[in-house]
């Protein structure tokens, strides 16, 4: 049965950041020793927990073995009362980061030694969620519930399609994710998602530079429109047009 999940207050999550940023050893240490350790207090959510969910950890880096579709699956079931607007919610995040995966984290998100000087951006990036781009694309846990939300979002393609372009490519899916016109709304992701399955289908294989351009064709298009408040099949008719002609130098008919 799931279970309320009380969260690290803010105060606490604004603590932990500054003391793993100077001690960085403290990702390798348990949620309940760094709580002694600095007086970190909780409270009390709506957030239910099912806690008998796992996260699958990697067996590699590949999409076939690093559990990214499978895992953000598993997240929904894990968090089944969770909205959009509460998997806003850093304290959610950084708890569970910190806390029930930590260990699924230091095995998905390993530090190598060689990026010594980068290790206290790794773990901004990875055990916290700042912004939109934090929770969606850089945090080790959030990043699969959104993964999962959004797949069950994309009108005629079950999520396993969706996982497919999510995770095949992590330049695709940075471009997607790192511009505010398509993090800001998950109408204009799962258009956007849809749009590229099309183009896919026809052998129109995916270019980082046309996708980019692509990509900022739809920044300029925000603009001007409200791309979040159009129908989805409006928004992907106009969007259509645009990808294939950012598309058409390297896929000539």
């Amino acid at each position: 049965m799931p279970e309320t999940l009380p969260v690290l207050s803010s105060e606490s999550v604004a603590k932990l950041r500054r003391s793993v940023t100077k001690n960085p050893g403290l990702i390798d240490e348990s949620l309940e020793a760094i709580a002694g350790e600095l007086s970190l207090t909780y409270v009390p959510t709506s957030y239910e927990l099912d806690s008998t969910v796992e996260l699958a950890l990697p067996e590699g880096t590949s999409q076939d073995l690093n559990k990214d579709s499978e895992n953000s699956t598993r997240m929904l079931k894990l968090l089944p009362n969770l909205t959009p607007a509460n998997a806003t919610d850093e304290r959610l995040w950084a708890t569970l980061s910190f806390g029930k995966f930590a260990h699924y984290l230091r095995e998905r998100w390993p530090h190598r030694s060689s990026e010594e000087g980068k290790i206290g951006q790794h773990i901004q990036n990875h055990w916290f969620a700042n912004g939109v781009r934090g929770r969606m694309r850089d945090n080790g846990v959030s990043r699969l519930w959104w993964m999962g939300y959004i797949a069950g979002k994309v009108p005629g393609l079950s999520t396993q399609e969706v996982y497919e372009i999510l995770f095949s490519n992590s330049d695709y899916r940075s471009s997607l994710l790192e511009r505010n016109s398509s993090t800001n709304s998950v109408v204009v992701l799962s258009s956007i998602l849809k749009v590229t399955h099309a183009a896919f289908a026809k052998g129109i294989k995916y270019d980082r530079q046309s996708f980019r351009g692509f990509m900022k064709e739809i920044n300029l298009l925000g603009g001007r429109k409200n791309l979040a408040g159009m129908q989805r099949e409006k928004l992907i008719e106009v969007l259509t047009p645009i990808y294939m002609q950012c598309y058409v130098k390297v896929n000539p008919e």
